[in-house]
């Protein structure tokens, strides 16, 4: 029998969706003529020079292996082709040069080896960041160790400490403090004081004249906006990004998502994202793609891009890099992935315990059958420590399936006014579970 109070709540969710459609229907906010121009740039002369000097700099570095201009030059330019072409042999290589520049640094090491943690950061290896930094964060009392230590904290979940390392370097002047209190009352729920901060900082980066903090704070603040709905402003700020680097794949696949999830224009979306695969393969643009696909119910297709990108994502190479990525797949597949996707959750969860990462486990525990350990977990290490919605859905999948449908009903709302962050595919499921009830 149906849930009365869930059809109740359906049929006022609804009655108020549909009169304030009546009023105001989403607009469009993106003009293609915005951002066409950067899908089609050619990189191609600047990744040329850049592998030539790479291709220099090994010569010297194999015939000077403790040379720690040289490897500290190859490791940023490796880097810096990872993030024009995606290959994770160059991200590898580069934190191989850094830690090389470590082992041989003898002045002033505290700088190369907070490059080198957050190198380990990027790779998603974060016990390693720690370890690292905790062998002479204690005693470098500067702002910059004590920051990354600090981000390394919040990776792993370690929240208290966290914390109490914010306290001690608050600072409401200093772009470094502003960004991560911004990233601490992310976590703690508090959008609006989250954009406050971010909006700050931003004030302080565009004073600064510094291009790299001004990518960085307009990229993320845009995120943000979009998360508050403030949808223009996200897109304002995407294409602030862009001006500053033409080259910025990550504000067109932001642009990609309001194109897809607010405007309801996945053709258009996945002209985006196609060139952006093109130009930038990284292995989550199938899945981005898929989704759109999966929209348009070409399923086949939508599925033959998730196993692509499963099958590019099993290379070593990539590390920890996509485990949240695999698990969202495998826990959808046969019963030998349900089974994988148990195992990487656990090692994700030994990797860093966060209220996502347990979020996943306890997906993983639900979809091989264990609902009770589910459950457990979930109001352990998950019910009322995150806000994040994909959390909050999980949370409603093992409600429901251990029978707590009442309970579930109260992710129902929050899950619902949550569509532009989740995107339709996800909204449709979430509408589908409620309405089992």
């Amino acid at each position: 029998m149906k849930n009365i109070y869930f059809l109740l709540f359906l049929f006022v969710f609804i009655s108020c969706k549909n009169d304030s459609q009546k009023s105001e229907q989403p607009t469009v906010v993106t003009t293609a003529a915005d951002y066409s121009a950067y899908l089609e740039l050619d990189d191609h002369e600047q990744i040329t020079q850049l592998q030539l000097d790479i291709d220099s700099l090994e010569i010297v570095v194999a015939n000077n292996p403790i040379g720690v201009l040289d490897l500290g030059r190859l490791s940023s330019k490796l880097n810096t082709l990872y993030d024009l072409k995606g290959d994770v042999n160059n991200l590898n290589r580069s934190v191989e040069m850094q830690e090389a520049v470590v082992e041989n640094m003898y002045i002033k090491p505290n700088n190369s080896k907070r490059e080198l943690a957050q190198a380990y950061i990027k790779l998603h290896q974060f016990k390693k960041a720690d370890s690292l930094m905790s062998s002479f964060a204690k005693q470098d009392l500067s702002r910059e160790s004590q920051m990354i230590y600090f981000d390394i904290a919040m990776e792993l979940g370690d929240y208290s400490r966290a914390e109490k390392m914010l306290n001690a370097l608050k600072n409401s002047q200093d772009y470094n403090y502003l960004i991560r209190a911004a990233k601490w009352n992310d976590y703690k729920g508090d959008l609006a004081a989250t954009i406050r901060l971010m909006e700050k900082a931003k004030t302080l980066a565009d004073q600064s004249g510094n291009l790299s903090l001004q990518l960085w704070t307009n990229s993320n603040i845009a995120d943000y906006y979009g998360h508050d709905g403030q949808i223009e402003r996200s897109y304002e700020h995407y294409l602030k990004t862009l001006q500053l680097d033409p080259n910025d794949s990550y504000a067109l696949k932001g642009i990609a998502w309001i194109v897809y999830s607010y405007e309801k224009n996945p053709n258009e979306a996945l002209r985006i994202l196609t060139a952006l695969k093109k130009r930038h393969p990284l292995p989550d643009y199938d899945l981005a793609i898929a989704e759109i696909k999966e929209f348009q119910k070409q399923t086949e297709a939508a599925e033959e891009l998730r196993q692509s990108f499963l099958e590019e994502v099993s290379n070593p190479a990539y590390g920890n890099m996509y485990n949240t990525y695999k698990i969202e797949q495998l826990v959808n597949g046969n019963n030998e992935e349900k089974q994988q996707a148990l195992i990487i959750a656990k090692n994700e969860v030994e990797n860093r315990s966060t209220p996502e990462t347990q979020s996943l486990l306890s997906l993983a525990f639900l979809k091989n059958g264990m609902m009770n350990e589910a459950l457990e977990n979930q109001q352990k290490y998950v019910m009322d420590k995150t806000f994040e919605p994909v959390a909050q859905l999980h949370s409603l999948e093992i409600l429901i399936e251990n029978g707590k449908k009442q309970k579930a009903l109260e992710y129902g709302n929050d899950l619902l006014e949550a569509e532009y962050e989740l995107g339709p595919v996800t909204l449709n499921h979430i509408k589908q579970i409620l309405s089992s009830i």
